[in-house]
């Protein structure tokens, strides 16, 4: 076996020797050995050549026959979402009273005093489990507003939570469950008025349970975002997240992910405060992880008056992306299609409000356009990078259409557009995803969890343009692997790229379902996945000359598994741990 690209003679700070690597890198596809200096590779190869480079202070490690593989670059994590429900409350598996006490306690006691408890999300998966499928052509019930859902009242809690308040929701947003400290706050007590837009639920003697809802009219109310009127009474009492509990999130966001290997991830956090605290990180030497940050679209005027484009930034903290959101999701069916659901004949979904308002083309006063389609040709021409949230068919059909008329205003280039989800397509679209060279940035896992409810919801023949791998993979398109988390509020994202790649390559729920995969002429091999949640991450950001691959002169990020991806029963991929972590040639975790 030869290697190629090879330094000669530099001692190295760090080697790592005796392991199973797949560096995919195409021109050196596997090694046995690697050697970094100051953070960067400078020998990848056999065990016998890394010798040469092992001097006196050199730290070595026996990988000891493990399967090695770049670390994984997530494409897409909302990265203060996620922080918060690692560090604060999740309660979408939770739908009985035991669990919801359980999980309040446990961060009742982490919070400083002072912090209120938030969010939750509880009975996500009460009518479908992680491991379901549903079948096609269960109707909304226009009469069953509420849903027969798991109700916590404050009776569980006042005595845990004490003063401290506790407003958390339920997945769909309809119902809220406030503590008495909340309650007392927002002036909901015995003998007053329900707030204007909330109903309030009370015992016999007229005092609040704790339960709030949101009002619900009409049929397609399960279709749309319901008007949150309970949040909104709440917000002015809801102080911020203080800068220490922001980086106590962002200490275990990062721990979370040096445990399941992802080395890079792309932020889509709205909120400047964290490239503040990303930037005090650096400097201390405390990043575990590498970021790439996307602000909202409306944000790139701001961006390019400070000369952000793509390639600003360093080896930890990358810019010259926005993102922006075209449609809703299919968790609450407000994904924009262009027939109507299956399961609910008056939605076909919603726009979103940045579609709004539709303005005159400035090239051409007949034509109109959309808010998004401005920004997004602005943005362009400024060289910085388009990233949009599309999930139905009409909302991708939309993109397409609208990438080919910013090629033809803005020319032909290198723009490496990212059709954030690509979720579901039909065939033509997937044609012209290839022909432009789109990045689809999809993330696998949620074909695993989406698919119990997919054919309820589309039917079975608009699903064939679901979580289209293989055919995004064989059109040209860049396939682009990340997770989502934490996921929405109908469902968890996990960060475990093990978890996409099992979804990947089998099309099966966690629990192994459906036998031989949800459209199996969709699955990708393990190498092409591996691939996807590296190499070509790299890509899509403009990074492939530093991250993505086991080579010389890149960043020394790799992760020790504890099985061989390649040879194994891809089945079992999902129950792959992470051994040990390297970051810039610096282990950040290790299982022992």
């Amino acid at each position: 076996m030869t290697f190629s690209g090879q330094a000669s003679a530099q001692i190295a700070d760090f080697v790592a020797t005796n392991g199973v690597i797949w560096t995919v890198d195409e021109d050196n596809p596997r090694a046995e050995a690697v050697a970094s200096l100051n953070g960067r590779l400078i020998y990848v190869g056999s065990d016998s050549g890394v010798e040469r480079h092992i001097g006196a202070d050199t730290e070595v490690i026996d990988l000891d026959g493990a399967f090695v593989t770049p670390g994984f670059y997530d494409n897409h994590v909302h990265f203060e979402g996620t922080g918060r429900l690692l560090y604060g409350l999740n309660l979408l598996d939770v739908s009985d009273e035991d669990s919801f006490v359980a999980r309040i306690r446990d961060v009742h006691e982490r919070y400083a005093p002072g912090t209120w408890i938030l969010g939750g999300d509880w009975s996500a998966y009460e009518t479908w489990a992680e491991g379901d499928v549903a079948e096609a052509g269960r109707e909304v019930n226009p009469d069953d507003q509420y849903g027969n859902f798991f109700l916590p009242n404050r009776g569980m809690i006042d005595r845990i939570t004490g003063d401290r308040p506790v407003l958390v929701r339920r997945f769909d947003r309809k119902v809220y469950m406030a503590n008495g400290a909340a309650l007392e706050l927002a002036g909901i007590r015995k003998g007053m008025p329900d707030p204007e837009g909330i109903a309030v639920e009370r015992d016999e003697n007229g005092e609040p349970t704790g339960a709030l809802f949101n009002p619900v009219s009409g049929a397609v109310e399960s279709t749309v975002l319901v008007r949150d009127n309970v949040r909104t009474h709440f917000n002015n009492l809801i102080p911020a997240p203080s800068r220490e509990q922001r980086i106590a999130e962002t200490r275990e966001a990062w721990k979370k992910m040096a445990s399941v290997g992802v080395t890079s991830y792309c932020d889509i956090t709205s909120n400047p405060v964290y490239v503040d605290i990303y930037r005090e990180m650096r400097d201390k030497g405390e990043m575990t992880a590498r970021a790439r940050y996307r602000p909202p679209l409306d944000r790139w005027q701001s961006m390019a008056d400070l000369g952000i484009k793509v390639g600003f930034g360093d080896d930890w903290i990358r810019f010259g992306a926005t993102k922006a959101w075209i449609d809703g999701i299919m968790g609450n069916s407000s994904a924009r299609f262009y027939e109507p659901y299956t399961h609910n004949p008056s939605s076909r979904g919603i726009w979103r409000d940045i579609m709004f308002p539709f303005e005159r083309s400035p090239d051409n006063p007949e034509d109109m356009q959309s808010r998004l389609e401005r920004l997004a040709l602005e943005a362009d021409s400024n060289g910085i990078q388009l990233t949009v949230h599309a999930i139905g068919d009409e909302a991708n059909g939309y993109l397409m259409d609208m990438l080919e008329r910013i090629i033809a205003k803005n020319g032909v280039r290198d723009r490496r557009f990212r059709l954030v989800h690509a979720q579901v397509m039909t065939d033509r679209d997937i044609k012209r995803g290839g022909e432009m060279n789109i990045v689809a940035e999809v993330q696998p896992f949620h074909t695993s969890d989406d698919m119990r409810w997919m054919e309820e919801r589309i039917g079975r023949d608009r699903s064939r343009g679901a979580y289209a791998f293989r055919r995004l993979w064989d059109s040209g398109a860049v396939v682009s692997f990340g997770s989502d988390s934490p996921g929405t509020n109908a469902s968890r994202y996990y960060l475990n790229p093990m978890l996409g790649l099992y979804a990947a390559v089998t099309r099966k729920t966690l629990s192994g379902q459906p036998e031989g995969g949800w459209f199996p002429q969709e699955k990708l091999t393990v190498e092409e996945a591996i691939q996807a949640y590296t190499l070509n991450t790299a890509y899509a950001g403009y990074e492939e000359n530093m991250k993505g691959s086991i080579t010389v002169g890149k960043l020394t990020d790799f992760v020790v598994l504890s099985d061989n991806l390649l040879t194994m029963n891809p089945d079992d991929i999902k129950d792959v741990t992470v051994q040990s972590t390297v970051v810039g040639g610096k282990v950040v975790y290790s299982a022992e």
